[in-house]
């Protein structure tokens, strides 16, 4: 009878040779989550201008780029963590829960799709009804708040889609963060 205990002699580990820096996959990627989350957090503080005196965030690219390049799981952290300062800014918890819906469909949409899509029906499918179910029936926003909410919330997911899409196919970030292990 055998007992297969992980050890550090069959870890799943990825080297990079050119700096000499060997990490376990799991190290990796809570790296990765860690890094994912504190670019959101950054982004959030910032916003553009926007029509209608309104602005517009893209912290959700990091949500994206974590579903996309280190699956459902980063970006269902990365979005719950990474939206805290929007939540407290907006004094809405809902915040939080949707962010995080955002990045984990979009890291189980984007095995079968490209990431543009992937990001883009996370929102169309799951984000923008949570949104509004929520908005409309626990907080009481008025339906005319509600339809500017999601059309700046639209334009700006769609933005970050697009961003998302262009950084992982033009630069290949998974195969960079998460390369293939290679036997020598």
């Amino acid at each position: 009878m055998s007992i297969n205990v992980p050890s550090a002699f069959n870890t799943p580990r990825i080297t990079n040779w050119q700096v000499g820096i060997t990490m376990t996959y799991a190290s990796r990627f809570a790296a990765f989550t860690a890094i994912m989350t504190a670019v959101a957090v950054v982004l959030s503080a910032l916003s553009v201008p926007f029509v209608l005196g309104l602005r517009i965030h893209f912290f959700q690219v990091a949500i994206m780029l974590a579903g996309v390049i280190g699956g459902p799981v980063s970006g269902l952290v990365t979005g719950a963590i990474g939206g805290v300062y929007m939540a407290a800014l907006r004094s809405d918890p809902t915040i939080l829960v949707g962010n995080a819906l955002l990045g984990l469909f979009t890291g189980l949409f984007v095995r079968k799709m490209r990431p543009v899509l992937a990001g883009i029906l996370a929102w169309i499918l799951i984000q923008a009804p949570w949104l509004y179910l929520t908005g409309t029936y626990i907080l009481n926003v008025p339906g005319l708040v509600m339809q500017t909410i999601l059309i700046t919330l639209t334009v700006e997911d769609f933005v970050c889609a697009v961003i998302a899409d262009v950084l992982q196919t033009h630069y290949h970030l998974k195969e960079q963060v998460f390369p293939k292990p290679t036997r020598t």
